[in-house]
């Protein structure tokens, strides 16, 4: 059984090697798909970091009318602190909202000049919650929504927060989306050139494949090779993805840490590498074994 297979797989790279410039052709276009498969996973990571990111700084926050004591707006602030789905509540009061202000705005002289001429606080006492699972500012927002609270808050900011959200979840979507269409649309080119190179292969040896059945080989035999060329595309394609996607990722991250603090692809993509490589080389594999798999269906009658 071992000389057996052996001998098919050397048949099988002797086919590989035999059409060297085909077997380029096919092993580059299955290196575009596998690139651009890589690089939608790449994509997808990024994406989720944003919205997870994004999630973690947002906060709902009540804004309270003027005429509420500080006393009832603790009151609502243990509350709220007793939910089991809030995390943290901080409580700024008008004072300190405006102090805060002004440092954030030190340098916009029209700013200062502006507030220094009021005779009032214009900012509100708030509340900042912070919830355990962001899919849970929902039913916060609807508890500060109650009778009891309706009176007091002048407004609740979650909502904003809620579209931001949606529109960057609907963009990642939608890029992932995009990104997954036009990689079948490769894979599927992938596979039609494999199907090319192996039923070329075929009909340029039907002589040889006459006479291993004349001498009574069997159909296994005859056919396994194909699959072994086959594969072979895509284990070449997944060896050159492997060696050009590693070094530009390494160029890539730092570019996108400092747009992203935190996020670092190389780290994700070397923490990763054995899944990784075990995907693309599966998905290499695969396209090629299922290219020559139909060619042999369609064009090896024995």
């Amino acid at each position: 059984m071992k000389k057996s297979l052996n001998r098919i797989f050397l048949v099988g790279y002797t086919n590989f090697k035999r059409n060297s410039y085909v077997s380029l052709g096919t092993t580059g276009v299955m290196v575009l798909v596998l690139i651009l498969f890589s690089g939608l996973m790449a994509v997808n990571f990024l994406s989720s970091q944003v919205v997870v990111n994004l999630q973690e700084k947002v906060d709902v926050s009540a804004y309270f009318k003027s005429d509420i004591s500080e006393g009832d707006i603790l009151s609502i602030k243990s509350e709220l602190e007793s939910l089991d789905n809030v995390k943290k509540v901080e409580y700024v009061s008008a004072d300190q909202a405006l102090n805060e202000f002004k440092e954030r705005h030190a340098g916009d002289a029209v700013i200062q000049d502006s507030l220094a001429e009021l005779d009032f606080n214009p900012l509100q006492a708030s509340l900042n919650i912070k919830a355990d699972d962001p899919s849970q500012f929902a039913s916060i927002v609807q508890f500060l929504e109650a009778n009891k609270f309706r009176s007091v808050i002048d407004k609740i900011n979650f909502y904003e927060n809620e579209k931001v959200i949606g529109r960057l979840q609907s963009i990642s979507s939608g890029i992932q989306n995009w990104g997954f269409i036009i990689t079948m649309l490769l894979a599927v080119i992938a596979v039609l050139v494999t199907f090319n190179t192996i039923r070329l292969t075929i009909y340029n040896q039907r002589q040889e494949i006459e006479i291993m059945k004349l001498v009574g080989g069997s159909n296994w035999h005859i056919k396994a090779p194909y699959l072994i060329e086959g594969g072979l595309y895509g284990a070449f394609a997944a060896a050159v993805t492997a060696v050009l996607f590693y070094p530009a990722i390494f160029f890539v991250s730092p570019k996108v840490e400092s747009l992203m603090p935190g996020v670092s692809l190389m780290s994700y993509f070397t923490a990763n590498m054995f899944q990784f490589l075990f995907l693309v080389f599966s998905v290499g594999v695969l396209l090629g074994v299922i290219s020559s798999f139909v060619a042999i269906r369609r064009f090896l009658k024995v």
